[in-house]
C-alpha cells in the first residue's frame, strides 16, 4: 500500500473531493441484489414489424425505453421485441411462472391490438387476421393474460396497454376502433390472499385511438417516461399525470384511461421525496455521496459505501433510502472490513498496477481482494497494449476505446537548444510535420453534455509538442478551423486546406509568442483557447460559410471543453409562419455563435395550428428542444408538471423580470416560481369595417351596449351583410366570445374564485349570463354561411377582404388585413375600427383585457447555454424588431413604444391600461377542462345549449381538474 494512503483517506476532511472524484467516475447505473431484483418483474413488449400489416417504427423504441427505466427502478426485465405468436406466448408463460414471487409484476405491450365484443386482442407481428374467426388462434386474448396472472397471484399486477393504435385489423374484422375497457376487470386479481390489486393503464379511451407519434416515441410513452420514476409518486397518482401530459401533448385529442383495483399504495419509485430533498439541501458532498452509492452494483461495495455515509454524516438514513430493505438486514461490518472498504474506493478507478498490488499483498484474503485482481490483470493488458505500439511509432494518442499512432519527431529536433522556429521543426522530406488526423468515423466524440467524459483523449506524459498536438485528437475540419482563426489573427494568408506546412506552422508560432505562449509551432489547450477567445467572434462573423463555421466551432469546442468534444447544439422550437421572422432570427443565432464559438443554434419554425402536434414528437425525440415556445396557464402547467420546464426564479431573481409587465409574467409564474420568459401579448378585440357598418346604418355608439350590439346584428343581416366572420371549424374562436363576455360581466374576481374553486365556481352568475348572452347572439343567426366548416384563417381573409361587417379575433390577424383590404393599407386605415366586446353597460374593476400570453420555457435538461440564448431572444431589441414584422406586442416593458403601425400601437396601449389582462379561458384551465370550454362555448354559438347548463359542464370539468391536481378528494358539484 502507498505510504500513508489510509491515513489521508480516513482523514476525509482535507482530501474528501479528490476521492469522490474517484468513486463518482464508477457511477453508471442503478442495481439491486438478484434476491431484491426477483421482487420487481417486467415483461416488455414492442410489436412493430409486421408482417401482413405495414411497420410500426415507435413500438420497438417505446418498448426498450420503457424497459431501461424500469431497469433503472430495479425490475427484473424480459423483453420481446417483434415477437410472433409463439413468442409472445412463451414469454408470457415464463413471465407467468416467475409472477408467483413477485411484489409487483409489470406487463406493457406497444403495438397493434384490437377489440371485439368487449374482449382485447394483443397482435403478434406474424398475424393473418381476415376474419373474426382468425382472431382466438392468431393473436393472444388479454383476458388469457389475467387469468394465468390469478393464479400466479403476485402481491400487485401492473399492465400497461400502449396498443390503441389506428389499426389495420379492424376493417376485416368489423371492430371498433380502440380497446375495451373492463374486458377482463382488474377487480377479479384482488381475490387471492395477500393480494395488493392491480391497475391497467390503456394510451386511450374505450373505443378511442392513440397516436403513434413522430421519430420519437409516443406520445403515451413520452409521458410515462417523464413521470414513471418520480420518487415517492404513487402509482395510481403518476398514471393520472401522464394522462395529463398525454392530453396536453395531443391537444385533448388523446385521453388515457386507467382500471383501477390497488388495495394499498404502490409506487414504482419508493424513495422519500421529502428526505432526498432534505438530504440535497443539506452538504453537497452528502449528496454526492448518496450518488454515489446508488451508483454502485457490488453488493459488497455498496455495503462499504452505506458504512462510510454512516461514519461520515453520522447517520444512515440515506443508506435505508438507497439500499431499502436490504440495508435493515445488513450486519454492521467490523473495522476490518470498514477499513479495507474505504482504501478500495480510494484506488478501485485508478490506471496504477502498483495500487492494486500493494492492495492484494495488505489484503491477500479480504471481501476485495477478487476485485482488485480483476482490475489488475485489465490494467496491466492495456499497459502492455500501449508499450507494443510505443515501440512501434514512439508516440501514442490513448483513448478509452482505441490506440491511435502518430508518427514521431526525430530526437534531434526536440533537443534541448534547438531552435523552436516552425520551419525549423520539420521532419525530413520522408517525414513532414502534419498531425495524425482522427479518422472521422472513429474520432472520438463528446457526449451530449457540456464536458465531454468518458471518451476523451488522454496523452502519455512528455514533454513533446507534437505528442501534445497529436493528443487533441483535431480531426481535418478541425485543423482547417484553426487555419481560419490565424487567418482572423493575421499571421496566416495561405490556403485554408487542413495541411500544415512552413507557413502554417509559422504563423502558429507567430501567434504563440504575441500571446505570451512558447512559440513551438505545435497545437496545445493554451494555443487553441488563446485562438479562440481573441478571433473566433472575427472568424465567426459575418457571410462565412457554412462549413468554415463548423470547423470553428470544431475547434473551440475542444480549447473549451478538452480533446474529443463537439460543439454543443441549442434546439429551439418556435412558433411562425412569417418568413421575415425566419430571416431575422436566422441572423439572432449566427450572432450568437459568433459571441459563443462552441455553441451551434438550430431554429425550426412551426406554423401556429400545426405546433402543439409537432411539439409533441419533438420532445419524444432523441434530441428535444432546449429552448420551446409556449403560452402561459395550463398549458404551462402542463409541461412544468412533466419535467420539460425549469425553474428559472433565481435567473430571474437577478434583474431579468424587471423588464417584463407584471401581469404578463405572472401567466409564466406557478405557485410563486418563474417557468418562462414571456415574449408577446396578445389582445383579442371586436374589430369592425366602418364602411359596412355605415351602409346598415350602425352607429359606433350603438356597438357601446350589449342590447345595443345585438340591434347592430339584425340591422347587419337586414342589409344583406354578414355580421360576424368567425372560424368554426377551430371551436376555440367561439371561446372568445364566451370569455369576453365572462370577462366584461364579472371581472377579474369572479375567475379569480371560481378558479380556487371557491364560492358558486363557474356556476357564479357571471358565467351563467355570459352563456345566456351567447346564446342570444346565435339565435340571431349572426354568422356566415358554413361557418363550423371554416377555419380561423379563412374567417379572416372575409373580414380582411370586405365580406363580413365584424370579427372577433386578436392583433395577429392584422397583417391578413393588411395585405387584402381592398384599397390597401390607406383605405384600410380609415376603414377599420377596434372596440371591446360589449357584454354589459357598467364594466367591473375598470378596464379588463382578454387574450394570451406567448413565451418560451427552457427544458430542464438543457445546457446552462440555453438561458444566455433566452436572455437574447427575450431582449428589448429583439422584441421590438418582432413586433414590427409580426404585428405583436411585446412584452418588456416600453419595447412597445417604438411600434409605428396604429392598430399595434393601439392595441399595445390598451393593453397598458389595463387593469389585468385574462389569458384565455381553455389556456388558463388547462387542457382538459379548457376542452370543455371550447365545447360548451360552440355549442352555445350554434344554440344547442343554455347559459346555466354551460356554466354547469364548465365547473364540473374544472371540479375535476382541481381533484387531479391536488390528489387529494374533492367534492364535485351535482
Amino acid at each position: 500500500m502507498r505510504p500513508g494512503l489510509l491515513v489521508r483517506f480516513l482523514a476525509f476532511q482535507n482530501t474528501l473531493a479528490a476521492t469522490f472524484a474517484l468513486i463518482l467516475a464508477a457511477a453508471i447505473s442503478v442495481a439491486l441484489t438478484d434476491s431484491a431484483l426477483a421482487q420487481r418483474i417486467a415483461l416488455v413488449i414492442g410489436n412493430g414489424k409486421y408482417q401482413s400489416a405495414g411497420t410500426l417504427e415507435n413500438p420497438p423504441k417505446d418498448s426498450a425505453a420503457i424497459a431501461e427505466k424500469l431497469r433503472e427502478l430495479d425490475f427484473k426485465v424480459t423483453m420481446a421485441i417483434d415477437s410472433d405468436l409463439r413468442g409472445m406466448r412463451a414469454s408470457l408463460q415464463a413471465f407467468t411462472e416467475a409472477a408467483s414471487s413477485a411484489e409487483i409484476a409489470v406487463i406493457f405491450y406497444a403495438g397493434h391490438a384490437i377489440q371485439v365484443d368487449g374482449e382485447n386482442y394483443l397482435i403478434p407481428v406474424d398475424a393473418k387476421i381476415r376474419s373474426r374467426d382468425d382472431l382466438s388462434p392468431s393473436a393472444v386474448r388479454a383476458g388469457e393474460i389475467y387469468e394465468n396472472l390469478l393464479k400466479a397471484h403476485p402481491q400487485v399486477t401492473v399492465l400497461i396497454l400502449d396498443a390503441c393504435r389506428d389499426n389495420p385489423f379492424a376493417k376485416a374484422v368489423k371492430a371498433p376502433a380502440g380497446l375495451a375497457s373492463g374486458s377482463a376487470s382488474s377487480a377479479m386479481l384482488v381475490k387471492h390472499p395477500n393480494s395488493g390489486g392491480a391497475i391497467i393503464g390503456f394510451a386511450a379511451a374505450p373505443g378511442a385511438v392513440a397516436y403513434d407519434g413522430g421519430a420519437g416515441n409516443s406520445p403515451y410513452t413520452t409521458a410515462l417516461l417523464q413521470w414513471i420514476d418520480r420518487p415517492g409518486l404513487e402509482l395510481a397518482t403518476m398514471l393520472r399525470r401522464v394522462r395529463s401530459t398525454v392530453v396536453e401533448l395531443t391537444h385533448g385529442a388523446q385521453v388515457p384511461w386507467v382500471e383501477e383495483a390497488l388495495l394499498r399504495e404502490v409506487y414504482m419509485h419508493p424513495s422519500d421525496p421529502a428526505a432526498i430533498a432534505k438530504l440535497e439541501s443539506g452538504e453537497k458532498l452528502q449528496v454526492a455521496l448518496l450518488d454515489t452509492m446508488r451508483a454502485l452494483d457490488n453488493p459488497e461495495e455498496k455495503m462499504a459505501a452505506s458504512e462510510f455515509y454512516k461514519r461520515f454524516t453520522g447517520n444512515d438514513q440515506a443508506a435505508h433510502l438507497v439500499l431499502g430493505e436490504s440495508a435493515e438486514n445488513q450486519q454492521n461490518p467490523d473495522n476490518a472490513f470498514a477499513t479495507q472498504a474505504l482504501v478500495w474506493l480510494s484506488i478501485r478507478q485508478s490506471r496504477d498496477p502498483e495500487d492494486f498490488r500493494k492492495f492484494l499483498a495488505t489484503y491477500p484474503e479480504g471481501p476485495f481482494a477478487l476485485l482488485a485482481s480483476a482490475r489488475l490483470e485489465r490494467v496491466e493488458a492495456d499497459r502492455f497494449k500501449v508499450a507494443s505500439l510505443t515501440n512501434k511509432t514512439g508516440i501514442l494518442i490513448v483513448g478509452e476505446t482505441s490506440v491511435t499512432a502518430v508518427t514521431p519527431v526525430p530526437s534531434e529536433a526536440m533537443a534541448p537548444g534547438a531552435s523552436t522556429d516552425a520551419t525549423k521543426v520539420l521532419r525530413p522530406q520522408d517525414a513532414p510535420a502534419q498531425p495524425q488526423l482522427p479518422d472521422a468515423k472513429t474520432a472520438p466524440v463528446a457526449g451530449g453534455a457540456e464536458a465531454s467524459q468518458g471518451q476523451q483523449v488522454a496523452a502519455l506524459e512528455t514533454d513533446d509538442p507534437l505528442e501534445g498536438e497529436a493528443a487533441l485528437g483535431l480531426s481535418r475540419d478541425a485543423l482547417s478551423g484553426v487555419q481560419m482563426l490565424l487567418s482572423a489573427s493575421g499571421n496566416y494568408s495561405g490556403a485554408i486546406d487542413a495541411s500544415f506546412g512552413p507557413r502554417t506552422r509559422g504563423a502558429i508560432a507567430a501567434f504563440q509568442k504575441s500571446a505570451g505562449l512558447a512559440d513551438s509551432g505545435y497545437l496545445n489547450r493554451a494555443t487553441l483557447q488563446g485562438l479562440t477567445n481573441q478571433y473566433a467572434r472575427k472568424a465567426l462573423s459575418g457571410k462565412t460559410h457554412a462549413s468554415a463555421r463548423a470547423a470553428v466551432h470544431l475547434v473551440a469546442a475542444v480549447a473549451s471543453r478538452g480533446p474529443g468534444a463537439r460543439p454543443i447544439t441549442l434546439r429551439v422550437a418556435a412558433m411562425s409562419r412569417n418568413d421575415q421572422v425566419h430571416a431575422f432570427w436566422n441572423n439572432l443565432a449566427q450572432d450568437f455563435e459568433a459571441a459563443h464559438p462552441g455553441y451551434r443554434v438550430e431554429i425550426t419554425h412551426q406554423p401556429d395550428y400545426e405546433y402543439k402536434e409537432r411539439l409533441l414528437s419533438m420532445l419524444g425525440s432523441p434530441t428535444p428542444p432546449d429552448i420551446m415556445h409556449t403560452w402561459g396557464g395550463g398549458h404551462l402547467e402542463a409541461l412544468r408538471v412533466a419535467g420539460f420546464a425549469r425553474d428559472l426564479t433565481k435567473e430571474m431573481s437577478d434583474g431579468w423580470a424587471m423588464e417584463f409587465r407584471p401581469g404578463v409574467l405572472q401567466s409564466f409564474t406557478q405557485d410563486g416560481r418563474i417557468y418562462g420568459v414571456p415574449s408577446s401579448v396578445e389582445l383579442v378585440s371586436l374589430w369592425t369595417n366602418k364602411a359596412l357598418l355605415e351602409k346598415a346604418g350602425v352607429k359606433r355608439e350603438q356597438l357601446a351596449t350589449w342590447d345595443g350590439f345585438l340591434r347592430a346584428v339584425r340591422q347587419l343581416r337586414s342589409a344583406g351583410i354578414i355580421p360576424i366572420a368567425i372560424g368554426g371549424r377551430d371551436r376555440w374562436q367561439f371561446q372568445f366570445l364566451y370569455g369576453m363576455l365572462a370577462e366584461q360581466i364579472g371581472g377579474r374576481d369572479a375567475f379569480a374564485k371560481a378558479y380556487a374553486g371557491g364560492s358558486d365556481g363557474f356556476i357564479a352568475q357571471p358565467f351563467v349570463v355570459a352563456g345566456d348572452r351567447l346564446r342570444q347572439l346565435a339565435d340571431l343567426d349572426p354568422f356566415q354561411p358554413d361557418f363550423l366548416s371554416v377555419g380561423e384563417g379563412d374567417a379572416g381573409m372575409l373580414f380582411s377582404k370586405g365580406k363580413a361587417a365584424m370579427i372577433v379575433t386578436g392583433n395577429w390577424r392584422l397583417n391578413t388585413m393588411r395585405w387584402n383590404w381592398p384599397g390597401g393599407f390607406d383605405r384600410m386605415k380609415n376603414e377599420l375600427m377596434r372596440l371591446e366586446l360589449p357584454g354589459t353597460a357598467h364594466r367591473v374593476n375598470g378596464a379588463a383585457t382578454y387574450g394570451g400570453a406567448d413565451g418560451y420555457i427552457i427544458n430542464s435538461k438543457a445546457p446552462d447555454m440555453a438561458v444566455e440564448l433566452l436572455r437574447v431572444l427575450a431582449s428589448p431589441a429583439v422584441q421590438t424588431r418582432i413586433a414590427e414584422l409580426a404585428d405583436s406586442v411585446p412584452s418588456v416593458s416600453g419595447a412597445d413604444l417604438g411600434v409605428s403601425d396604429p392598430f399595434v400601437s393601439e392595441v399595445a396601449d390598451t393593453l397598458l391600461r389595463s387593469s389585468y389582462h385574462q389569458l384565455y379561458y381553455d389556456q388558463a384551465l388547462g387542457p382538459e377542462a379548457g376542452e370543455v370550454v371550447n365545447d360548451v362555448a360552440t355549442r352555445l354559438a350554434t344554440g344547442q345549449l343554455g347559459g346555466k347548463e354551460a356554466a354547469r359542464q364548465i365547473d364540473r370539468a374544472w371540479q375535476q381538474a382541481l381533484h387531479e391536481r391536488s390528489d387529494q378528494p374533492v367534492p364535485i358539484k351535482p
